[in-house]
This record gives structure tokens, sequence and C-alpha cells, in this order.
């Protein structure tokens, strides 16, 4: 299938696996995954009409970057990469992983997923993340992610929430709360969001009921549309139900992107913004 995306559109989530024997996972890794490739990755973008991309580095490989630094090096730095990092890594190393095309460090606040989930004990990294005009990317519900957003208000760093904050919109009170919580969070003009993960959202359900949270999604990317990025997740680790189609996502972020000037801002001009700013 063919997609008439903007010229310079990104995919700005996705994961990289293998191959396993240049990158081995660690033997604690919190899960196995198949091979999912750079390569592999390529082809997909190239059906999509993707020409940029964000690594967004996977919880099976912890700490230990070296897969999304080598794939940003592959792609002439063409693709930009957020990374996991340990609390006490020092600022020579996030230098050198901002030189290496890193831009962002995820914070995982999902209750399943290793990591340091107090906004307290957090606070010192996001200061020195900050200072190096990184920015910060959370992932998990809203109610796990607005302590911390609230707790670094004071702090001059730009917060992404990683698949609209995990909403199961299959459950009206959630979806509300999700939607009110975030219409306070997007006021503040460092904050940014990514339409991501519509499928984990539907808890697994086929493409074909997706449509059902179009209007949800479309009124979210009215809080702030020039700060929303959009991301295929692929391929789409620990999903609940059979694995979606990328083309069934771009499908969908299509139909919610309802007119040019938001298409154009979603899958270029914004990630442009966030990730290939100059610091």
């Amino acid at each position: 299938m063919s997609f008439n995306l903007p010229k310079g559109s990104w995919d700005c989530h996705f994961h990289i696996y293998g191959p396993f024997d240049r990158f081995p996972l660690p033997e604690d890794a919190a899960y196995h995954p198949e091979p999912a490739t750079f390569k592999q990755l390529l082809e997909l973008h190239k059906s999509l009409g993707i020409e940029h991309g964000v690594f967004v580095q996977a919880v099976a490989y912890g700490s230990d970057n070296f897969i999304i630094l080598d794939a940003i090096e592959q792609s002439n730095f063409n693709y930009r990469g957020v990374a996991l990092v340990d609390h006490d890594i020092t600022d020579e190393q996030l230098v050198e992983l901002k030189h290496g095309g890193i831009c962002g460090i995820r914070f995982n606040m999902m209750g399943h997923l290793p990591g340091n989930h107090d906004p307290q004990a957090l606070r010192g990294l996001v200061e020195r993340v900050a200072k190096l005009g990184l920015h910060i990317q959370i992932h998990g519900k809203i109610e796990d992610i607005f302590p911390a957003i609230e707790a670094w208000q004071d702090i001059d760093v730009d917060i992404v929430i990683d698949h609209m904050a995990r909403p199961n919109l299959l459950d009206s009170q959630d979806a509300e709360n999700t939607f009110n919580k975030l219409q306070q969070v997007m006021i503040n003009p460092k904050h940014w969001l990514k339409i991501s993960g519509i499928d984990r959202a539907q808890n697994g359900q086929p493409a074909s009921t997706w449509d059902a949270s179009l209007n949800w999604v479309q009124k979210l990317i009215k809080l702030a549309p020039n700060r929303v990025v959009w991301g295929t997740d692929w391929p789409h680790p620990n999903v609940k139900g059979e694995v979606p189609h990328d083309d069934e996502l771009l499908k969908f972020a299509l139909k919610v992107l309802d007119t040019p000037e938001l298409l154009q801002a979603v899958f270029v001009d914004n990630p442009r913004n966030l990730y290939f700013r100059e610091n």
C-alpha cells in the first residue's frame, strides 16, 4: 500500500532487537523478543514513506544503548534516539550520548517495568539532562506519570508523554480521567504528546474497531497541535492480542490528522523541532 505522506515524515517511536550475534540480550533481560533489526525497520519505513525516525531504547537491553547508537550512525544521523540510563550516569557519559545522536532520556513509570519510579529520586538526573538540552520521555498511565510531571514543573526541560499516557479507551471513566489530566499537563508549553499505541489503548482490539476512538484522539491533538508527534511502536513488544499491522496504524493516523496542516505539523514540523533542534 502506498501512503502519500509529506516529504521528510517521521516515525517517532520504535525499537530494534538484534541481530543477536552482534547485539545479544543481557542474561537478566526483562523480556526476550524476536529479532527486529535496523534493516527490517528501514524496509518498513520505505514502504510507509518514512524518512526519519527515533529509536527508543528497549527495556530488554537496559542501559546499554550501543544498539541504537550504532543504528543512528548507520543512518548518517537522519535518525535520532532516546536512551535508557542508570541514575549514576556521569555528565561526560550524557554528553557522549548526545554526540551520538541521543536527544532524550526515557523513564518507564509502568509498574511491571524495571527502573526507579520516584520523581524526587530522579530529580537530579532530570536537572542534569535539562542542562544538556536533552528532553525527558515518560512512559506510564496518567496516574503514574502525573506526580512526576508535577514535581518537575520548575525544571526547564521538555517532557514527551509516551503513548497518550496509556489510556484504556474501552473504559469511559479512564478515558475521561486521562483526557482531563492531559488537558492540565499540556498547558505547559514544554510538554509534548506522542500519538501512538492506539492498539494498546483499545486493549488489542482489531483495527476495524479503532474508529470508535477517533474523536478522543482528535480532541487530544487539539490541546497542542504544535506539540504532537506520532510513532508506530514497531515491532510492538508485549502487546495484548494480535500484533497490529503498521499500515493500519498509519491509516488511523491519517484519519485523525484530517487536514494538510495537521499532517504536516505532526509528521514533519513538530518532530523536526523536537529532535533536530540545535542546542
